[in-house]
This record gives structure tokens, C-alpha cells and sequence, in this order.
């Protein structure tokens, strides 16, 4: 699932990118912090950007450690 940011960075064209803050500002308990992140995420792909964020994916290698029993 993709958050608002990620999707205005992802938009095909100036129209989805104005719609997508215009749904941000439906978003009632949405910080200061986060609508300016999606401003500049906005001026980011308005300006041509091709910047996408990348996913932290946890690594398929990594194992727990198990306890030894005594």
C-alpha cells in the first residue's frame, strides 16, 4: 500500500499530482510536517523529477536467533 507521498511521486501527469494534494487536504489529523512533505514531494514531480523513494524490504537471509536451552 502506498502512502500520499509515494503516490504523488508515482503521478503520470501535473492533473493526478494537483488532484492527490487536493486529498490531502481532506486528511484531518494530517501534521504541518507531512502536508509540507507532500508540497515538496509535489514540486519534486512537477519539476520532473524521477525521484522514488525506496522500500525498506526486510532481507529474506535474515534469521532469528534462538535461545539454547540449558
Amino acid at each position: 500500500m502506498m502512502g500520499l507521498r509515494q503516490k504523488i511521486l508515482s503521478a503520470a501527469s501535473e492533473e493526478e499530482v494537483n488532484k492527490l494534494l487536493a486529498e490531502g487536504k481532506t486528511y484531518e489529523f494530517a501534521s504541518t510536517k507531512t502536508r509540507n512533505a507532500w508540497k515538496h514531494a509535489a514540486e519534486r514531480r512537477l519539476k520532473g523529477a524521477t525521484y522514488a523513494p525506496k522500500v525498506k524490504e526486510e532481507s529474506a537471509t535474515k534469521k532469528r536467533k534462538v535461545r539454547k536451552s540449558k
